[in-house]
């Protein structure tokens, strides 16, 4: 077993609205956030939808300075978490403790500074290699950007960004648990964050993996994902440092679990060894037998291929429990978040235990049959959850599997 990890404070952004409370309320209700993309040009490509967060009100935008709209959302949703956990920001305090050296900070991306990119190369293609401005990259460095988010919010300790694809956001949840274990800091926010992106657009367009209507996980007939716009912040602590400091948890991360399947690029392993792997070490490191888990928040693409290796891997944990455990993804609402999803979902996953409610899995009207007998919970219902799994599956093989249990 692992020392559990106090979960202070939380924030979060999708195309559902700005801030957990906005989010979590639509997600109750039912209703998806997913709409007609704005952002790019889609010419004549059938795929239309996808999830554009709320720009940040004009007063948050000029409080937090001139960057990049991807930095700006994650700065505002990091800002929710710090005051969501009682904290204005990591800066020392009145008491004078140095609390900024023992501040660290984490973020799991797969995009990171990508609008800069995008605007670079647009530049690149209208004005030719000889006038384009290098200019534009300067946001591109992420090193950059985690420095200006550091010294916004008041972190002088370790600072790290996590990039394995899908399961970023939660890898950069398991980062900062372990720093707090190894005790080289006392608080730690870690987030998961990717924009909607023409060249991830692009790139999961290529790969026929994009729906053209609803994404529709675990249905019959389902034709793929959309992509959406994800920010989610956690403030982590030492259970004991929590209470020391006047904090209540909203929720313990009770364990957690890692894998790497080596079985493709692009696709998952077909019988999900890897993401059984990491569901059993996430399991052992909480100490908790399968039948502890009363919901899963799975990585539900809604692809036949991921959800196939998914049901399967679940299966091979869970046994003949499984046709009777609820499960549920949250992709419907906001799509899939990409390097985001880890923490968005886990946030997701934390509110579930909290008010005692399992969020349905939209558009799921017919079952596939392939996937056996299952709880996929199409209509959200009340349930009292002592510990729930939240599942991220990522492209070249990267699992993470994360267990929250109630405070």
């Amino acid at each position: 077993m692992i020392e559990p990890i106090a979960i202070t404070g939380i924030g979060m952004t999708t195309c559902l609205g700005l801030g957990v409370e906005e989010n979590w309320r639509r997600i109750r209700e039912g209703v998806t956030g997913l709409g007609p993309i704005t952002r790019f040009e889609l010419g004549d490509y059938p795929v239309r939808l996808g999830g554009e967060a709320p720009a940040l009100p004009p007063d948050l935008a000029s409080e937090l300075g001139p960057a990049a709209p991807e930095v700006l959302q994650l700065a505002a949703t990091c800002r929710e978490a710090c005051r969501s956990a009682g904290l204005e920001s990591f800066a020392d305090g009145d008491d004078g403790l140095p609390r900024g050296e023992r501040a660290a900070l984490v973020l799991g991306s797969s995009l990171a500074g990508s609008s800069t990119g995008e605007a670079f190369f647009g530049e690149y293609l209208a004005r030719g290699p000889q006038d384009a401005s290098f200019a534009a990259l300067e946001g591109y460095y992420v090193e950059t950007q985690i420095d200006r988010l550091a010294r916004l919010l008041g972190v002088r300790g370790p600072t790290a960004l996590v990039s394995n694809a899908c399961a970023a956001g939660a890898s950069a949840i398991v980062r900062g648990a372990q720093l707090l274990r190894a005790r080289r800091a006392d608080v730690v926010l870690a987030a998961g964050y990717d924009p909607l992106s023409i060249f991830t657009f692009a790139g999961f367009g290529s790969l026929m993996a994009l729906a053209q209507g609803a994404t529709r996980p675990f249905a019959r007939g389902r034709d793929g994902m959309l992509l959406g716009d994800g920010y989610a912040a956690l403030v982590l602590e030492r259970v004991e440092t929590a209470l020391e400091s006047g904090r209540s948890p909203l929720g313990i991360l009770a364990g957690h679990g890692e894998s790497a399947d080596s079985h493709h690029l692009t696709h998952p392993h077909p019988q999900g060894g890897g993401a059984a792997l990491a569901m059993r070490r996430a399991l052992e490191s909480a100490g908790m037998a399968p039948d502890a888990i009363d919901y899963i928040n799975c990585h539900g693409t809604a692809t036949r291929a991921n959800d196939l290796s998914e049901v399967r891997a679940l299966r091979e944990v869970f046994g003949g429990r499984l046709s009777k455990l609820p499960i549920s993804s949250s992709k419907p609402y906001f799509g899939h978040t990409l390097g985001g999803a880890g923490a968005v979902e886990a946030v997701v996953t934390l509110l579930a235990i909290r008010d005692g409610f399992i969020p349905p899995t939209l558009h799921l009207d017919d079952l596939d049959p392939e996937l056996g007998e299952l709880d996929p919970t199409p209509v959200g219902r009340d349930a009292s959850l002592r510990a729930a799994m939240s599942n991220s599956f990522g492209f070249g093989g990267s699992n993470t599997s994360l267990i929250l249990a109630r405070a």
